[in-house]
Parts: C-alpha cells; structure tokens; sequence
C-alpha cells in the first residue's frame, strides 16, 4: 500500500513540473513572440563637458564586441547624430563632439547598436552649451586702486573670481609701445613699467570648471595719466607747506573731468573732481568725503602742454587752508 502511495507522488510531481514548464514557455513566448531581446554594450563612465556652442561627451566601451554604432538623440529626441565605431581595444575610450548647437541645457540619450539591429540600454547624460548670453553677463575683474611710482603705474586688483582664467591688460608705455600684460587670478597687483596712457583690459572665464572654452568680457577702458603735482599747502595755524608728488589723472568724462587726489591730502582718501569747461576754465569739486572746496583764484587748464594752474581752498577748525598747485602730465 505504500509503495502505490509512493509511486502515485512520483507521477503527480512529473506531471506538476511538465505543466510548469509549459506555462514558463507560455509566459516567455507571450512577450518575446520574435526571440529573445538581445542587447549590445552600453556606454558607461559618461561625461560631459560645456563648450561654446558644444559640448563634448566622453565615456567608456567595456567589451564592446560587434557593435558598430553610437547614436546621440538630444532636443528630446528630434535630434540626433550617428558615429561608425569600430572597436580598437576590449575597453575602448571615447570622446565624442556636438558642434552648433543652440545655447540651452541638454539631457543626451546614448545608445549603442550592431549589424544586427540590436542595440543596448539607454543612457542619459546632463551637458549645457554657452554663448553670447553667457558672454554677455561677464564683468572684467575690478580694480581697487591704481597707485604711481615715478613712470609706473601699480593696478592693484580685488580678488578674481573662482571661475577667471586670467586677465589680458593692454597699455602704452612713454617709448609709444603698445604692451600686452598676462595677469594670473593669484596676482593682487600688476605694474605696467614706463606707462604713458590709458589701459584697457579684459577677463576670461569659464563657465565651468571643466568647460572646453573660456568666453572674455568686453574690454574695459580707464582713461588715466600719470602727473606731476608741485604746489604750497597753507594752515592757518602751521603755516605754509611745499609739496611735490606724483599723482593719477582717471578720466570720469572724456575730455572735460578728471578725478584726482586732493591736494597733498590723497592719504585721508581725499579726492576732487576737475572740470574742464569749454573755454579751458576749470572747476574743483570736491568728491566723497572731501570737504568742499572754494576757489581761490584762477583755475585753468592748458591743453597743449597738459597742465593745470589750480587755486582753492576749503574750511576746518581754526579758518581756511588754502592749496596752489600746478599739475602737469609727465
């Protein structure tokens, strides 16, 4: 009696595992009516690099065997570009470039396909072009102070920002050279030796720390000049004073006023504003924390030998100090 038991078991569970089979057939074969999917290597490891109006995608092929092709789709998928592969070694490198493209963020979907019609999983990358409106928001790194040493002139920068490559400077120096200065985003100062006139200069960035391409600002132009100063400075109380010292001439409005040091006072932060009329009088007013001034006589400017013949004065405790000053361009 057992043993029919034990023979009827065995017969229950081989026709059991026949059905199962069978239904595991019938499940595989509902979805997969043509065969089995088969899916060729994905790329793996992807970068993307921003460029200008580019971007460049980087990855890596591990066993990329019978694959022929790598398809980029981006602009959710109404774009795209085909490349021909042909596999070099077992992990292979790539290193692929999107030009003329619109400035906007992208997501990218990579694929990869054989002979076959067989291609692999996607794989979505994030990457941004930049261009004229990225270029367009940029500021040339800011100066803090110019300072003047004889013939040369100091730019004494504030601090780059993290994302400036560096800044090119142009100036003229006294032989009438046109000088081109490289400055590091680490320099806090930069001397332009023998300067003569103006400087211009201008920034380039990056838009991210591993873009392909660094964008300049516009060039910003600072009308300056370096002069002599001689002059008397007279306290009510201490009496008369000569001084002698070299100062900067910045041009706030070209060819009518120029901003300098107040008298021999440039160390309070003292400054004044000097302005040309049309017929080569001059005005002194006083800028920022400058008492105001008064005149004190003639004030003038000869535009053929760059000089100004200045008389001012201004008030304190204890009366007037009264300032003459001659100003010429070295």
């Amino acid at each position: 009696m057992n043993k029919i038991k034990l023979y009827l078991s065995l017969i229950t569970l081989v026709m059991f595992t026949i059905f199962s089979c069978d239904k595991m057939d019938d499940f595989h074969l509902k979805y997969i009516e043509d065969g089995e999917i088969r899916y060729t290597t994905k790329v793996d490891s992807v970068v993307t690099f921003a460029g200008n109006y580019r971007v460049k995608i980087t990855g890596i092929l591990f066993q990329p065997f019978g694959v022929n092709e790598i398809k980029i789709y981006y602009n959710d998928f109404n774009d795209s570009i085909l490349i021909d592969y042909t596999r070099q070694e077992d992990i292979d490198t790539l290193s692929i470039m999107l030009d003329n493209l619109e400035e906007k963020s992208y997501s990218f979907n990579i694929y990869t396909g054989d002979q076959e019609g067989n291609r692999s999983i996607k794989v979505t990358a994030f990457g941004t072009a930049y261009g004229d409106l990225y270029q367009e928001s940029l500021l040339g790194r800011a100066v803090n102070t110019f300072s003047v040493s004889d013939y040369d002139l100091g730019v004494n920068w504030l601090p780059a920002d993290e994302l400036e490559r560096g800044t090119e400077l142009v100036y003229t120096d006294t032989s009438g050279t046109e000088i081109t200065l490289e400055v590091s985003p680490d320099s806090s100062s930069t001397t332009l030796y023998n300067f003569s006139d103006g400087i211009k200069y201008r920034s380039l960035f990056v838009p991210e720390k591993t873009a392909l391409d660094s964008f300049a600002s516009d060039w910003t132009v600072q009308e300056i000049g370096i002069y002599a100063s001689t002059g008397t400075f007279t306290h009510p109380i201490t009496g008369t004073r000569d001084f002698s010292l070299d100062k900067i001439l910045q041009t706030v409005i070209t060819g009518s006023v120029y901003e300098t040091e107040f008298a021999d006072l440039g160390s309070y932060g003292y400054k004044m504003k000097l302005k040309v009329n049309t017929d080569n009088s001059v005005e002194i007013i006083s800028s920022g924390s400058t008492p105001p001034s008064e005149p004190d006589g003639v004030n003038v400017y000869d535009p053929v030998t760059e000089t100004f013949t200045l008389h001012y004065k201004y008030t304190a405790t204890g009366g007037y100090r009264t300032i003459s000053e001659t100003i010429v361009k070295k």
